[in-house]
This record gives structure tokens, C-alpha cells and sequence, in this order.
């Protein structure tokens, strides 16, 4: 028993640095000098990019979330630097799908994959692994 207990709570805090780690990895990709981010402007229809500096500066600029059972969009409030108007921007992501009756809802860029894997794989995978042992011991 104490053995079990154990070493559910090695996965679990092996799960919590995992998805710590995940996040951090993330949010410094994000924010890099190369990274390159796509907007569309609700106005003029523009698409226009922005660094990951010139992102960071609109992080906390108010946003609107949209999320239906079939599609989901996310928009931040900021000037368009082709209209020169105030107004919602959409992000545009390369992976935005919803499935499942709005179960599971992925916004992500090709260049996170690679860390959801990792997290997959090094955080998630033990707890189900963890869930096959426990069912031979009970």
C-alpha cells in the first residue's frame, strides 16, 4: 500500500514539473526574437504579422473568446497597423480544431508540437501506464 502510494505521488509530481516545464518552454518560444505571429484585422481583413517582443507588449490587451461547439476563434483588442483603428484582431493559429461536440479544442502553432509531444509522452504516459500496474495489484 505504501509502496502505491508512493509512487502515485512520484508520477503526480513528475506530471505537475512536466506540465510546468511544458509551459515555460512555451511561453519563451512565444516571446522569442524569431517567433512570428499572424493576425487578421476584423475591419479591413488584412493579415499582418507581428514579432514575439511586439506580441508580448499586447499580452494582456483585452481579449474575446469565442467558442462554439464546432469552431473557436481568439481575438485581442488592439491598433491595426493597416487601418489605424481600434478594433479586434484575430489570431490566426496553424492548428485551431475543434472536436468532439466542442470537447477538445487545440489552438496551437507547428513549432509547440514538438513540447506537446514531450509533455505527452513524459508527463501523461506515466499516469496511464501507472493505471495498467494498479489494475493487476487491486
Amino acid at each position: 500500500m505504501i509502496i502505491g502510494l508512493t509512487l502515485a505521488l512520484i508520477v503526480f509530481l513528475n506530471f505537475v514539473y512536466q506540465a510546468i516545464r511544458m509551459f515555460r518552454r512555451v511561453s519563451r518560444q512565444v516571446f522569442a526574437e524569431d517567433a512570428v505571429h499572424r493576425f487578421q484585422c476584423r475591419k479591413c481583413e488584412e493579415i499582418h504579422t507581428l514579432t514575439g517582443p511586439e506580441a508580448k507588449k499586447i499580452r494582456w490587451a483585452p481579449r474575446i473568446k469565442k467558442s462554439t461547439p464546432r469552431r473557436q476563434s481568439t481575438s485581442y483588442v488592439f491598433n491595426c497597423p493597416h487601418c489605424h483603428k481600434r478594433t479586434s484582431q484575430t489570431y490566426l493559429y496553424d492548428t485551431n480544431v475543434t472536436k468532439g461536440a466542442g470537447m477538445v479544442r487545440i489552438q496551437m502553432n507547428e513549432e509547440q508540437l514538438p513540447l506537446l509531444i514531450d509533455f505527452l509522452m513524459k508527463g501523461l504516459l506515466p499516469f496511464i501506464l501507472l493505471s495498467f500496474i494498479y489494475r493487476f495489484f487491486i
